[in-house]
């Protein structure tokens, strides 16, 4: 028996592990997205990093969704200034601090468009649109910044390049029969 030929790694063995690997980090991948499935409620940031702004500015919610605003900030509220007829939703009044959060669950559909009244000059203003419908994407929250594309890129071509290397030199490195000079 040729013990060469028991230790060769060959390309259906090679393949069969890289084809195993990917498959073990696509499912990993797939559980943890699950796990940040729906569910919970629409998160809208109150002046976010000091900035007089909603983020987002503007956020979808079914009937009976519900809407946590969480402040980032100091001196904010939410105070509406035109909701649906029918709707009970009278905001938060007081001027809160940074930490603070407030939660409405909203039951009639339509457009609430609300504001924080002391920099409501400074163009702070929000709306929540309450639609059975709500898009799929509302913007920006899924696109990768350029740089972390890059990064991911890069990565994978580093894998791809270690893993190709390595079949190589299992393939054909290793000792030389043969008189080289000796």
């Amino acid at each position: 028996m040729n013990s060469d030929a028991d230790e060769r790694v060959t390309r259906r063995s090679f393949l069969r592990t890289g084809v195993g690997a990917a498959a073990a980090g696509v499912a990993a991948t797939g559980t943890a997205a699950a796990q940040e499935g729906e569910g919970g409620p629409t998160v809208v940031t109150v002046g976010p990093g000091g900035s007089n702004v909603f983020d987002p500015e503007t956020a979808y919610v079914q009937p009976g969704g519900t809407v946590r605003w969480e402040w980032g900030s100091s001196g904010h509220n939410v105070v509406p200034q035109s909701t649906p007829s029918g709707s009970d939703w009278s905001g938060h009044e007081p001027l809160e601090d940074s930490g603070f959060t407030y939660e409405h669950t909203f039951e009639t559909e339509g457009t609430y468009e609300y504001v924080c009244t002391p920099h409501a000059s400074l163009g702070m203003e929000g709306v929540i649109e309450v639609t059975e419908n709500p898009p799929e994407n509302t913007g920006y929250q899924s696109i990768l910044p350029d740089s972390a594309l890059n990064l991911g890129v890069a990565a994978t071509g580093s894998l791809v390049s270690v893993l190709g290397l390595t079949y190589l030199f299992m393939r054909y490195g290793g000792d030389y029969e043969g008189d080289f000079g000796e």
